[in-house]
């Protein structure tokens, strides 16, 4: 007699029951109560493994919750001198509920030599937040990634960060930097075979996965067909979705087999499959049907043989919870258990064989769709969508019950027609949450299974579950009682730790140390302990913000050495160099971005008639006061010499200073000026706002011209940089290395990815040896800088004071005697005072910019200070911006100020109030086009929603 005995298990953390979901876990208590009573209906040896898996997945998911994070950006492509607004969502545990684990999200940008751009520090309040990175002019066109994670998610791995492509196009994006078609030879794709349930055993028949994998890191198709050692084809396969493919085999005992490939572009070649194995279990799911789905589990012969009788015991857990357990005694070969699908939760779901001895035998992963997603409704009166129109927009959330729900949710409208994108490839919350979060490597396509769903996409989900490896659970892991202490601690807020020193190295216990933030007027004290260690908590200041620490001895002595340990962040995990679709489908994305800027360019010379004759070509200058041909519209040139006098300034400020024709007066005072109001500003044919101009240095830009129409005395700027009109002379060979030549391409040190940044010389870490100090170390290799006894660095010329920036941070000069010569990846000399812009008017002479070898940055850095008082620029909370969206009266509707949004509109701050209702509203801009409405969040339980609206701009 079989016995089969599902049992779901839900189970209830102490001390997470809120009133929102109070009801929600009454409601299990009935089948919770079943497990129990089902649990003691075993014999001791059917239910005490069954027992432990249980109670040892809910303790990890107490002890150690899972958290993700996931972003919603504003539209899926990017120019250079864009704003990618995104707002934060952290969710924890496998009911997705936000999260109170962290309060604090780092997000990264990274580029294409996968380092970081820029990293901001963002405060998660109920588990959101929001922020934005801006894309400066001197940003490259290419391939970014967009990383989310919080210090709590570090104990999962670099693998389970939120990390996503971006492609950022500038005008020379295409063309020039496509990728070169690789020789036939080196196209050959990788090609690997999955045996469903994990094992290829002798005598049973198995679905085989087939997946290959170019060396671009995507799907390629292939054909072929599987012959044993004797030369008899046995089956053939080919792909059919992104480089996958099924098929079935019965392999025979005593055989080897291979696959014989042809592949598009290459020579046949042979794989071998997997070697099958003389005994073992298969394992098949069925989860076509509807309401269930249906696991198959069947022994080879030598199996039943020797364990007949046998307990064996099958568990379904997802994130971690188990939703279901059976066991059966081996009376039979084959045994079939139906599940309902409405037991567990949407998302990937796990389920694994276990034997008598609690091995893991088989697994196989499924992807489970249930009625548990919000359903979210946008209404927009009927109306003729026109430019410039006001668009006011109702939202209505309820759940899977049509319950309305209190939920936290973010919006974005973008012109689709002027943005290359495919939604196959887009990250959304859905398909981030529910599937890519959890699966290892690059999901080529993930919004594919989400957008349309049909028999196909279903089929075709199945088999990713088949050739992706599950990354969120492992049983082994889980089933060790002695579980892993966590590394990395969940923070609540920012915090700065440190220590003190006497000079000669020995800790100053219960020294006193406090903590000044003048502009946020912070203010901590604390003492240190027996190993002269403090730290500080619930650092709340904005970034960055300069610190003073200051620290006295026990008996208020000055005299002791403050050191500050330095943020210890993640490495960058290198990544493909084309990993998602959007590159892949390189062609036609040239013909969509040429299009989009062609546009822009075409739009910012039509309608606006201060703008309607402005022409550019390469260097070309235009005399002052010429007119256009119509006679309205005069168009004056800056005197760039002039405003190159202003050094080391941003364009904005230089504009400031040297044009006068720039600052509109307005009652007397210098109000509503053009350099602070809302005013046009195109670069290299691209609108954009000006507070954008203060990340142009004055040596960046070609050109400046004004524009003034007819009607007003407000002038519009064009600006043309050097990279666009070809005249960009900056490149490495400017740069003075006298000890090492460096290789640009390869550099990481502080001035990369730093146009106009040059320092007169870069020494390597790998030249600095045979010294104690690292002082000691540049003596004798440092041109232009001399130092004291204690190792501080001074320019030679007048002897002004110099700082160290060691990775970013700047220090006092005395901080270059705490650091190892070891550890130093390169030294770059920053000297003279064009650098106390960048560095800060206490160290007019410059700096010495130091940068560690990777992963050697977290150790103690610090000053000796006869005062006991150093200065520390700490990295706070990023204070994110507002979006800017234009409002049109009947005063203004009719301007001449062209409106090229391409973001119509973001607001990352949506909450639907008791009855799931909340609106927004913002104007068209003058774009005709198809408009995207996007919104996208999650309610107090967990549940996920995304909802679409499109409609026609005429």
């Amino acid at each position: 007699m079989v016995i089969i005995n599902p049992l779901l298990y839900i189970s209830v953390i102490k001390g997470l029951i809120t009133p929102l979901n109070l009801m929600r876990y009454i409601r299990i208590s009935i089948p919770l109560l079943l497990l129990l009573l089902s649990l003691r209906s075993f014999a001791q040896t059917d239910s005490s493994f069954l027992k432990k898996a249980v109670a040892l997945s809910n303790k990890q998911l107490t002890d150690k919750p899972a958290e993700k994070v996931y972003l919603h950006l504003d539209k899926p492509f990017y120019n250079i001198t864009d704003t990618i607004w995104f707002k934060a969502y952290t969710v924890a545990g496998p009911d997705h509920q936000l999260s109170d684990i962290s309060g604090v999200v780092y997000v990264e940008l990274i580029n294409a030599k996968d380092s970081v751009a820029r990293r901001i520090n963002l405060k998660l309040t109920n588990g959101v937040a929001w922020g934005d990175f801006v894309l400066p002019g001197n940003y490259k066109a290419g391939s970014y990634r967009l990383r989310a994670y919080t210090n709590w998610m570090r104990n999962q791995g670099i693998a389970a960060m939120f990390d996503q492509r971006l492609q950022v196009n500038g005008r020379v994006a295409f063309g020039t930097n496509q990728p070169q078609a690789q020789p036939t030879a080196e196209n050959k794709p990788d090609v690997q075979f999955f045996a469903e349930g994990g094992n290829f055993v002798s005598g049973l028949r198995s679905k085989i996965a087939v997946k290959a994998v170019g060396r671009d890191g995507l799907g390629h198709y292939i054909k072929g067909s599987v012959v044993d050692n004797d030369g008899n084809e046995v089956a053939e396969f080919e792909t059919t979705h992104l480089g996958m493919g099924i098929f079935a085999l019965m392999p025979q005992p005593g055989k080897t087999y291979k696959a014989k490939i042809i592949a598009d572009g290459n020579t046949p070649f042979s794989v071998d499959l997997p070697k099958a194995n003389d005994e073992g279990f298969t394992m098949t799911v069925n989860n076509r049907l509807a309401d269930s789905l249906v696991i198959k589990i069947t022994a080879s012969s030598k199996i039943f043989g020797l364990k007949q009788h046998s307990y064996y015991y099958l568990i379904g857990q997802s994130a971690g919870k188990v939703y279901y357990t059976t066991s059966f005694k081996l009376e039979d070969p084959g045994y079939s258990f139906k599940i309902e699908k409405k037991r567990f939760p949407s998302g990937i779901a796990q389920f694994t064989l276990f034997g008598a001895d609690a091995e893991p035998l088989n697994e196989r992963i499924a992807f489970i769709r249930t009625n548990d997603t919000l359903n979210l409704k946008l209404s927009v009166p009927d109306q003729k969508f026109t430019s410039r129109k006001e668009i006011s927009v109702a939202v209505k959330a309820t759940n899977y019950t049509g319950k309305p729900v209190i939920g936290a949710f973010s919006v974005s409208v973008i012109n689709e027609s002027r943005i290359p994108n495919d939604q196959s490839t887009e990250s959304t919350i859905l398909n981030n949450l529910l599937l890519t979060s959890d699966l290892k490597g690059n999901i080529e396509q993930p919004n594919y299974y989400f957008n349309n769903i049909t028999d196909k996409t279903e089929s075709d989900l199945d088999i990713l579950m088949l050739t992706q490896g599950y990354r969120g659970f492992e049983w082994h892991k889980t089933l060790n009682k002695k579980q892993d202490e966590a590394r990395f601690k969940s923070e609540n807020s920012l915090s700065l730790a440190g220590s003190l020193q006497t000079h000669g190295g020995k800790p100053v216990p219960n020294g006193k140390v406090t903590l000044l933030g003048s502009r946020e007027s912070f203010y901590a004290d604390t003492v240190t302990d027996l190993n002269g260690d403090f730290k500080f908590d619930d650092v709340d200041v904005s970034d960055t913000s300069h610190l003073m620490v200051q620290a006295r001895k026990q008996n208020d002595g000055k005299n002791v050495t403050i050191f500050v340990k330095q943020p210890d962040y993640p490495k960058v995990e290198k990544k493909g160099d084309i990993a998602d679709d959007q590159i892949r489908q390189l062609t036609s994305q040239q013909q969509i971005n040429s299009l989009y800027l062609d546009q822009q360019n075409a739009d910012s010379i039509k309608n606006g008639v201060a703008l309607k004759e402005v022409v550019i070509k390469g260097k070309k200058a235009v005399a002052p006061n010429d007119f256009n041909r119509n006679g309205t519209n005069q168009q004056v040139n800056v005197n760039m010499a002039k405003l190159r006098t202003i050094k080391d300034a941003s364009l904005k400020d230089a504009l400031y200073s040297t044009e006068p024709r720039a600052q509109i007066k307005l009652g007397g005072a210098y109000k509503n000026d053009i350099l602070n109001g809302n005013t046009p500003m195109l670069v290299d044919g691209v609108l954009v706002d000006e507070q954008q101009l203060a990340f142009y240095r004055v040596d960046e830009i070609e050109s400046v011209q004004l524009v003034f129409g007819t009607g007003g005395n407000k002038p519009r700027f064009v600006i043309t940089t050097k990279r666009y009109a070809g005249t960009d002379t900056t490149v490495l060979k400017e740069v003075n290395i006298r000890s090492t030549k460096t290789n640009k391409a390869n550099y990481k040190g502080y001035s990369a990815d730093k146009p106009g940044l040059q320092p007169q010389q870069v020494i390597m870490g790998d030249k600095l040896t045979g010294c104690i100090t690292l002082a000691d170390c540049l003596r004798t290799k440092v041109f232009g800088v001399m130092f004291d006894a204690k190792g501080n660095p001074t320019d030679s010329r007048d002897k002004r004071k110099m700082a160290v920036i060691l990775n970013g941070a700047v220090l006092d000069g005395s901080a270059l005697s705490n650091i190892s010569a070891m550890d130093v990846y390169s030294v770059e000399v920053l000297r003279g005072g064009s650098y106390a812009a960048l560095i800060g008017p206490e160290f007019p002479g410059g700096a010495l910019a130091i940068t560690t070898k990777q992963g050697e940055s977290s150790y103690l850095t610090g000053s000796s200070s006869s005062s006991g008082v150093i200065t520390y620029p700490f990295k706070g909370y990023y204070k994110a911006r507002t979006f800017y969206s234009p409002k049109y009266t009947t005063a203004n509707v009719n301007t001449n100020i062209p409106d090229y949004r391409t973001t119509i509109f973001w607001e990352p701050n949506i909450v639907t109030n008791a009855e799931g209702e909340a609106s927004f509203s913002y104007f068209n801009a003058d774009t005709r086009g198809i408009y995207r409405v996007t919104i996208e969040g999650i309610d107090a339980n967990g549940n996920l929603g995304r909802q679409v609206y499109r409609y026609k701009v005429e």
